[in-house]
């Protein structure tokens, strides 16, 4: 019996080792459920479809039902790199990245999703840490450039857009953001590339565009649950805006509804929009007390979009000097300056 056992675990390991090998051959398409698809990716995949090859037959697989792919021939760097970068991890994912060498890397496809990796992370980095947003924006222009059709073009666009808003190239920014409204297909991406448009639009301070754009979203058909995020997204811009309009009350009035009618837990960025634009409304309504409790809120219990919570600091700064308490607002400062150097909001200091 202790023999049959031994036999049988060697088996076991084995068949386990030949499976991951198996596996190792082949890319694989994670979507948001299920298990993978495995197969070989095509030269076929579009800026909205990924082309895979499984048994001899094709499938095309939406961008948008799409939450990560790893690639059969990925060096070790690579693929610890792009977990770590798709976990929030960027420093460390770009670490990984730098020591990959490319010139080891004989497939276009995972020489572009490297080229594109690093200029993520180079874009990501200059937007909070204070980079280069230029050379950054360059390399990812040459990646587009280079990958026209990469199943990556919407998220490489999205980022552009970030960066010119950043370097306030406010029309380079609309363009941007317009591929995700205008190009592609599916409801929802329009919706967030019309939203970022308006927000673009807002720091400009084109607020009457800004607010077409919010409406037209607000007002959409569609009531899949990523369309109604996008629509509470532009709800909460919309606040924002009417402040700039120079109608706090009837911004405070949509942004207290948002609050109420809605629950924080997985909507950090919501929320802290939404409170970012309460505390816009009501320092435009000459409540600065009010104003100081909603910048708090982000501070204290959303702060997790940098963005957002560079906002909010910048404007706690200011409050707590206008209260003259000094201790804070330099606390508020070095924080919006240590943690996002390369914000806008950093910049405004």
């Amino acid at each position: 019996m202790r023999t049959d056992k031994w036999i049988f675990l060697f088996c076991l390991i084995t068949l386990g080792g030949l499976t991951s090998k198996a596996t190792a051959q082949f890319d694989q398409v994670y979507g948001f459920r299920g298990s993978p698809t495995n197969g070989i990716i095509s030269d076929a995949s579009t800026p909205t479809e990924i082309v895979i090859e499984v048994s001899g037959s094709k499938r095309s697989i939406p961008v948008n039902e799409v939450r990560r792919i790893t690639l059969a021939d990925d060096p070790p760097e690579l693929r610890r790199g792009r977990d770590n970068i798709l976990t929030g991890q960027i420093e460390a994912g770009y670490d990984d990245l730098r020591k990959v060498n490319a010139a080891e890397i004989k497939r276009p496809l995972t020489k572009a999703d490297l080229q594109y990796y690093l200029a993520y992370c180079e874009g990501k980095l200059a937007l909070t840490g204070g980079g280069d947003k230029g050379a950054a924006a360059k390399s990812m222009l040459a990646f587009v450039g280079a990958n026209a059709q990469s199943y990556h073009f919407f998220e490489a666009a999205e980022l552009l857009g970030d960066l010119a808003v950043s370097l306030e190239s406010y029309d380079g920014a609309a363009k941007y953001y317009g591929a995700l409204a205008d190009k592609a297909p599916w409801p929802d991406y329009k919706m967030r590339g019309a939203v970022l448009k308006a927000r673009a639009l807002m720091r400009k301070g084109d607020f009457a565009a800004a607010l077409t754009e919010f409406d037209a979203v607000i007002g959409s058909r569609v009531d899949t649950p990523a369309a109604m995020q996008q629509k509470l997204l532009a709800q909460a811009g919309k606040a924002s805006c009417l402040a700039g309009t120079g109608a706090p009350a009837e911004g405070i009035a949509i942004a207290e509804e948002i609050i109420t009618k809605n629950s924080p837990e997985d909507n950090a960025e919501l929320f802290g929009r939404t409170y970012n634009a309460l505390g816009a409304c009501y320092l435009k309504a000459g409540k600065p007390k009010e104003a100081l409790m909603a910048y708090l809120h982000v501070d204290v219990l959303f702060y997790a979009n940098p963005e957002v919570h560079a906002e909010a600091l910048y404007n706690l700064s200011k409050l707590w000097l206008a209260m003259k308490k000094q201790d804070r607002a330099d606390s508020a400062r070095n924080l919006l300056t240590d943690r996002y150097a390369g914000s806008v909001w950093a910049k405004t200091q």
